[in-house]
């Protein structure tokens, strides 16, 4: 019996080592992490991209839990993922506005071609 307990505490710091994997996770990843959702928010992400914005607030949430747990390089992997989906969220926001944006230029455009020509015809003798 104190063999086998002298032998589990022998083995718990390699355990625990292997648990840890890297070493521990900067609060400034998690930081700028939560920044680069909370700029995809910004960006309007929740109604154009929520899917990718709650996959990356759900990548972050997992993050926080490895770490906690000691997983650090699951919790590296899972800010990464959350970074990327984020980015995406917000890449996908701005393209909906700029789409809508060129869509309102262009109905513009052509009225101003269409006031162009009525003028050039009222010029006309």
């Amino acid at each position: 019996m104190k063999k086998t307990i002298a032998l589990l505490c022998a083995l718990a710091p390699l355990v625990s080592a292997c648990a840890s994997s890297g070493p521990p996770v900067a609060s400034a990843q998690i930081t700028e992490t939560e920044l680069q959702i909370r700029s995809a928010e910004n960006a309007g992400a929740s109604a154009s991209a929520a899917d990718l914005l709650d996959r990356a607030q759900k990548a972050l949430a997992a993050a926080k839990g490895a770490a906690a747990r000691g997983d650090n390089d699951e919790a590296r992997r899972l800010l990464d993922e959350a970074k990327a989906y984020a980015a995406a969220a917000e890449a996908r926001s701005n393209a909906e506005r700029l789409k809508k944006q060129a869509a309102e230029l262009r109905a513009r455009a052509d009225e101003l071609e269409s006031k162009a020509r009525q003028l050039q015809e009222r010029a006309r003798p």
